[in-house]
């Protein structure tokens, strides 16, 4: 069964936790700029979004890359990149139509979220809990129940 982080862009307050305990978990520092998740915000017009990779089904990213650097782990099934076969082409940054693949600034090659071994250290800080580790057959689930829930707020019923 594979699983995916579910994000809620709405609830999130911006204190970038997830990003500091992503790097925290991958690097042993707390350096944003190397957090496999990022936070982008619009201040004008007050909109937080969290960005992540969305494990593809069919990575767009996996296909591309020309050594064959991005593979899905057959354990988690999370889509990763084998920074050994990594050449930093950055290929993958251009196909990925989320945004979710970055460019180590230490060792310039690509990365992206690897759900941390099957513990995402960003779900366990969040706050608000925006993010949330689910089986991939729940999110469109949780996507109609979101939905359903805008359209009777909608309604005003």
């Amino acid at each position: 069964m594979r699983y995916v982080l579910s994000v809620i862009p709405k609830n999130c307050c911006g204190c970038r936790s997830c990003e500091l305990a992503c790097a925290f978990n991958h690097y042993k520092e707390c350096n944003p700029s190397r957090a496999r998740i990022h936070i982008t915000k619009i201040e004008e017009e007050g909109i937080i979004n969290p960005i992540v990779c969305r494990q593809c089904t069919d990575p767009p990213c996996m296909e591309i890359c020309p050594t064959k650097a991005i593979f899905r782990d057959l354990k988690t099934g999370a889509v990763q990149i084998s920074e050994e076969l990594c050449i930093g082409c950055r290929a993958c940054l251009d196909a990925c139509p989320f945004g979710a693949i970055c460019i180590d600034p230490k060792t310039s090659k690509t990365i992206k979220c690897d759900l941390c071994n099957g513990n995402p250290a960003c779900v366990e800080v969040c706050p608000k809990g925006v993010l949330e580790y689910i089986k991939l057959d729940v999110l469109p689930k949780l996507r109609m129940q979101s939905i359903s829930v805008k359209l009777t707020k909608k309604e005003g019923k």
